[in-house]
């Protein structure tokens, strides 16, 4: 009888210390980090390495920008563009003759006048259009970039208006392309504008979509210094 409860106090006091074992390990299992020091020090050091480089890179961006910037776009400079673009609409082809005329009143804005022919390829359709537009240049070097808006109004003719009536309309344009640098005054630019009207004639069936535009653009110099040579 002593045997067996010497046997049975011994075999629990053998439970007990594997379960403390156990339980102790757990609690320093818990109370480990999932990342040490170290590692979250190694981890700041890239983060800064990263910033820091992203900020050398974009300081070499502004500096390439600021000693290779056009003199093109500064204030009181004037232009005279014109260009072609092309455009589809329910299964038919439009065709775009465009001129623009503008002036620079801050770096890189431009705002002025601009004029458009439109006709639909097979067709009698055509519109002449006159209006405002603005244009903004964030990237101003050889290589260009711009957004731009314009509001027109325009006047539509076709079969189905009759001549003694003035279909006219208003729209809204927005444009965003590239512009290169050919020579001393004269740059090349392809862009995409998507136009928004108010009403249009049935012949076009869901209205005119966007178009394509490919143009030219000759930069006069500033406005008051007549043969005024552009810097660059």
């Amino acid at each position: 009888m002593m045997k067996q409860l010497l046997s049975t106090i011994t075999l629990l006091a053998c439970f007990s210390l594997a379960g403390y074992a156990q339980n102790n390990a757990d609690s320093t299992e818990r109370s480990k980090p999932l990342i040490d020091e170290r590692t979250r020090q190694e981890a700041r050091q890239k983060a800064n390495q990263v910033e820091e480089k992203l900020s050398e890179e974009i300081e070499k961006s502004r500096n390439y920008m600021q000693d290779n910037q056009l003199s093109w776009f500064q204030p009181g400079n004037l232009f005279l563009g014109g260009g072609i673009g092309f455009g589809a609409t329910s299964g038919k082809v439009y065709t775009d003759i465009n001129a623009r005329l503008g002036y620079f009143f801050q770096p890189g804005f431009a705002a002025g006048l601009r004029f458009d022919y439109d006709r639909l390829v097979g067709n009698k359709y055509h519109a002449r259009q006159a209006g405002i537009f603005a244009r903004y240049y964030p990237f101003r070097t050889r290589v260009s970039s711009f957004v731009g808006a314009s509001l027109n109004g325009g006047r539509e003719f076709s079969e189905n208006i009759a001549s003694d009536t003035k279909a006219t309309y208003t729209s809204v344009g927005l444009e965003l392309g590239v512009m290169f640098w050919i020579l001393h005054r004269l740059g090349a630019e392809v862009s995409y504008e998507g136009n928004f009207y108010n009403k249009f004639d049935p012949t076009l069936g869901r209205g005119k979509g966007g178009r394509l535009k490919f143009g030219v653009n000759y930069y006069f110099g500033q406005v008051g210094n007549r043969g005024l040579r552009l810097a660059r």
